[in-house]
């Protein structure tokens, strides 16, 4: 008998049993599927989010370091 966890960004406190190993493999490899197009939205938003720009990636890391700075000395 195996045991998966599977953290959701919700409050809840679930427990299932599968008895069937051919239902636990479906269950198992849908939930593969999911995690994988999930996996692949967040990269491509991501990678979407800082394409096309003109800075360097050291210019943008240093505007947002700067901006973060002062951002701590503002609320500090």
């Amino acid at each position: 008998m195996g045991r998966i966890t599977i953290e959701v960004p919700q409050k809840l406190n679930k427990t299932y049993r599968i008895i069937s190993e051919d239902s636990a493999k479906e269950v198992l490899d849908k939930l593969e599927v999911m995690v994988k197009k999930a996996n692949h939205i967040k990269k491509n938003g991501l990678l979407g989010l800082w394409a096309d720009r003109e800075e360097s990636a050291e210019e943008i890391a240093r505007e947002l370091r700067r901006k973060s700075n002062n951002r701590h000395l503002r609320n500090g």
